[in-house]
């Protein structure tokens, strides 16, 4: 499904395709607060988008970690919410 999806955002955008980020910033949570869903989470941190970006270009040169995947999963999370696949 999740390579489906990106097949489909490629087709739509284009190979080298550039999504505008409307909102730079986002709320997050630790990761020890996102899945305790019956306490109610403290201590919001603010993301970037334009910075989870770069870290996922600066990837290709480097190798992928795990690091990489979580910034490319709020990435992903902003494509899905405001850009759909048409």
């Amino acid at each position: 499904m999740l390579l489906q999806s990106l097949a489909a955002l490629k087709s739509q955008y284009g190979e080298q395709g550039q999504i505008e980020l409307e909102h730079d910033f986002y709320w997050d949570i630790s990761d020890d607060q996102r899945y305790a869903i019956y306490q109610e989470p403290q201590g919001f941190t603010i993301g970037q988008l334009s910075e989870d970006s770069q870290i996922i270009r600066e990837s290709q040169e480097r190798g992928i970690i795990g690091f990489d995947l979580l910034k490319a999963a709020h990435l992903l999370r902003y494509i899905g919410h405001t850009h759909p696949i048409l």
